[in-house]
């Protein structure tokens, strides 16, 4: 149902948008949202102001259809349409005519969203993917060339990993950003919350760059942190201090890699789809062994 926002609603819409940033490596905090985007800035203020135009665009597509207000407060409906516009920035050449995809691509994933929690789904960043394949896809067929924003050179040489810029890349790659300096920001502003998610965090991102090099994937994707980013989210979402959370997330981590590594066989945009295919994966799973498990 369309309702008019209120007074009330309006002023919750800045909580909303930082809460949702932070949402995006699953943080319910604005002041981690603060962070998020002051990290985002840093590394450059286009594909920021896109990323805060596509959770602003959800957030007011939440407000507007009167989804439950609860759920808007904790981010729930910003950070798929943040990604979305961080998405759009990274890949395609800045213009105003980008703000239309962005827009229209935050207020579809939030229509997603809230779909697939009404069904009782996890739906994680699965909205941001599907809405920004979909977009992608139309663009191609409209002749939209993609222009990834420009990246930082990789050291020089055939197997010259640089592990520390590595290792914070992988972190910042959640938010599609490329500077150290973005990424030990992110990496911080989680562990400063929640210490032991900043561990797998770092454990993911670390997981990821060994495996990638010792299976012998490109050093310069390595490099860029291509390999870290879905683990990064795999890690944080199963981080705890039982064999049981450790062990999901190794395997989890693990299939994101994989996955991650087919969709540049197949010169598809991995995005976030890892992350998700191999959670639902393991939470299925753990939810099987636990069915059995109360039967005995």
């Amino acid at each position: 149902m369309i309702r008019r926002p209120d007074v009330t609603s309006v002023a919750e819409i800045p909580r909303g948008v930082l809460t949702g940033f932070a949402q995006i490596m699953l943080q319910p905090s604005p002041l981690v949202g603060a962070a998020f985007v002051a990290g985002a800035l840093w590394n450059g203020s286009v594909i920021a102001t896109f990323g805060v135009l596509g959770c602003l665009a959800g957030l007011l597509t939440a407000v507007v259809l009167d989804y439950p207000r609860d759920e808007r407060r904790d981010g729930l409906y910003g950070f798929n349409g943040a990604l979305v516009g961080l998405a759009m920035g990274y890949f395609y050449a800045a213009s105003p005519l980008l703000a239309v995809p962005v827009v229209a691509g935050g207020a579809a994933s939030t229509v997603v969203m809230h779909r697939m929690l009404r069904l009782g789904l996890r739906p994680l960043t699965f909205p941001f993917v599907a809405v920004t394949w979909l977009v992608m896809a139309l663009a191609w067929v409209a002749g939209w060339p993609v222009e990834p924003a420009a990246a930082p050179s990789p050291p020089a040489g055939p197997a010259a990993i640089s592990v520390a810029d590595a290792l914070a890349r992988g972190v910042g790659q959640v938010l599609f950003q490329e500077s150290v300096v973005t990424g030990a920001v992110l990496l911080v502003a989680v562990a400063v919350r929640d210490r032991t998610q900043g561990v797998y965090a770092l454990l993911a991102t670390a997981f990821g760059l060994a495996a990638a090099y010792l299976a012998g994937f490109p050093v310069d994707a390595v490099n860029l942190g291509l390999f870290g980013y879905n683990g990064v989210l795999c890690g944080i979402l199963f981080a705890g201090r039982t064999p049981k959370d450790l062990l999901s997330a190794v395997v989890a981590i693990a299939l994101s890699i994989l996955l991650v590594r087919l969709a540049h066989r197949l010169d598809i945009a991995a995005l976030t789809f890892p992350f998700v295919a191999s959670s639902w994966l393991v939470l299925w799973a753990r939810g099987q062994v636990a069915r059995r498990t109360t039967r005995t």
